[in-house]
């Protein structure tokens, strides 16, 4: 299943045990308006029938590759880079689809607009039997066509990090070049790993964006983000300030005015951790208050001059005891 044609564009599809929607993400891809293009399949030693399910595939476009061991998540989105052969790449998780005219719309901007490295999209929200749950809760960068310089994308992109990731990594078409510039996806970010890419990306291209939602993004128990939780987890925090750490330590020559962008965004950070903080220790569970607290602390060593700082300071104090005490005045009073 493989053709000698170098194609316009490679899409890609790490997977690990998809047999329950590889089908319909491949048959999302077959049905582009646009044809022009590979579709790579890199099976990270799935134990299920996902190879059979590829194979079960005649067209000339696919190239299935079982890898010789799990290579993890990132891993093995970093090979279907080092796989793809054409001039555009998509990294699409097994488990998403493909509106049809996404990639035709895609492949036209970057051919029109050649200073732009990426072009990404507006998303649906569908559930695990493909029904559309959501319209237009992404992000609200992404909910707007536009053109625009790099750096703007990156100011906003970090601005907004703290309550999660502005760009999902199955909406975006990306030039080869600029992967071959900033190398793959980090390990060191299991699952965030394409924020930073994102972030880094927008400092060397301009980048664009359809308000069309083009892809459709399966929420489901089974997905790698449900087991990472929302953007509100900790885990979900932590990640996205080692992203930005990341950037950062890389690229600070090239961000204008890097020093204050940096205070001001690890400030953010630590905002938002105290913010949850507080909102554990009034919801009874002091132990996620205490971690937020910490990592609060961590991420911004001056947050303790904020009202934050002192509110989530206060509420740990005061313990469970506490707590059940304000709750009661607060309803003797209402």
């Amino acid at each position: 299943m493989t053709t000698s044609k170098t194609p316009a564009v490679s899409v890609g599809i790490p997977v690990y045990n998809g047999s329950d929607y590889i089908a319909e993400a491949i048959e999302s891809v077959l049905s582009q308006t646009f044809g022009d293009f590979e579709l790579i399949v890199s099976d990270n030693c799935s134990t299920d029938n996902t190879g059979q399910i590829v194979c079960s595939f005649d067209d000339p476009r696919i190239r299935y590759i079982r890898n010789s061991e799990n290579l993890g998540l990132v891993g093995n989105s970093n090979k279907c880079l080092e796989l793809a052969r054409g001039n555009y790449i998509s990294i699409l998780h097994h488990d998403d689809i493909m509106m049809p005219d996404n990639i035709e719309r895609k492949v036209r901007l970057l051919n029109e607009h050649r200073d732009v490295g990426f072009v990404h999209s507006n998303i649906f929200i569908i559930d695990p039997e493909g029904e559309v749950v959501s319209r237009n809760i992404w992000n609200k960068d992404s909910r707007s066509d536009y053109v625009e310089k790099g750096i703007t994308i990156f100011h906003r992109f970090l601005q907004s990090l703290p309550l999660g990731a502005s760009i999902f990594i199955g909406a975006v078409l990306a030039r080869r070049e600029c992967y071959e510039r900033l190398g793959g996806f980090s390990a060191e970010l299991p699952h965030c790993s394409d924020s930073e890419m994102w972030m880094s990306m927008s400092l060397f291209y301009n980048v664009a964006c359809f308000g069309t939602p083009l892809v459709k993004y399966r929420v489901h128990p089974s997905s790698a983000s449900s087991s990472w939780g929302d953007y509100t987890s900790l885990p979900y925090l932590k990640e996205h300030y080692v992203a930005a750490t990341m950037v950062f330590k890389k690229h600070s020559d090239h961000i204008p005015h890097a020093n204050k962008w940096r205070k001001r965004v690890f400030s953010s950070f630590g905002e938002q951790a105290m913010k949850r903080s507080c909102k554990a220790s009034a919801d009874g569970d002091f132990s996620s208050g205490k971690a937020y607290f910490r990592e609060a602390l961590r991420m911004c060593p001056t947050i303790y001059n904020s009202i934050q700082f002192w509110k989530a300071t206060a509420r740990l104090a005061a313990g469970p005891y506490g707590n059940k005490l304000y709750l009661a005045l607060r309803n003797a009073f209402q």
